[in-house]
């Protein structure tokens, strides 16, 4: 192997290596579009390196809202209502999956006649105190939804199709080349009327 080829060899390596390295940095998933009725209502900028200020979720350049992100804590799915005032959030809270609404509608966000949901009163309590606490930066109210609510959310994320639903799910891992996300069916078992457990 004569001098040049090495140095050309060389080269090549030590760029591949530096591209791999940074590509978690200049390939990651920097927005989320969220989608109502195939309109933006808004959108969500993930943190790109330090995850102390949380996912910001933006209409235009005002940020409404942040969710906490650490390691083990992250947004897995947020569907925004047609209004444009509701947020429901689907959240990884480490070994907890969390199921909320983020409400600036200062109206009732009652429904009449529906019944409180989950059910299971453990459950219903562990999300009534969990989900406050990885909301940041809100004027807005965060609630658990009604069985309405979910089962809008429901019908529209069955309907999206394996693309779209990536392009408009947080992933788990996201090595900028490489990103793996929860499956549609995993979050539509959260979003589960009967469901019953805090864990996934």
């Amino acid at each position: 192997m004569n001098k040049r080829t090495f140095i050309l060899i060389a080269i090549y390596v030590i760029t591949s290596v530096v591209f791999v390295v940074l590509s978690p940095v200049l390939f990651r998933k920097r927005t989320v579009p969220l989608l109502s009725n195939d309109r933006v209502v808004a959108v969500a900028k993930p943190p790109l390196v330090s995850k102390d200020n949380g996912c910001g979720v933006y209409v235009g350049k005002t940020r409404i809202f942040s969710l906490w992100e650490g390691f083990f804590n992250f947004p897995l799915f947020i569907y925004p209502f047609a209004d444009g005032q509701r947020f429901l959030c689907i959240y990884d809270d480490d070994a907890a999956v969390l199921v909320f609404v983020v409400d600036f509608n200062t109206g009732s966000t009652k429904t009449v006649g529906s019944r409180e949901w989950p059910t299971n009163d453990y459950l219903r309590k562990y999300l009534t105190e969990r989900a406050p606490h990885v909301v940041m930066e809100t004027k807005g109210v965060v609630r658990l939804p009604n069985y309405t609510e979910l089962q809008e959310v429901s019908s529209n994320v069955t309907l999206l199709s394996v693309s779209q639903f990536r392009t408009a799910s947080f992933p788990t891992l996201d090595l900028g080349l490489f990103r793996r996300y929860w499956k549609k069916d995993e979050i539509l078992d959260e979003l589960n009327t009967n469901r019953q457990s805090v864990w996934p």
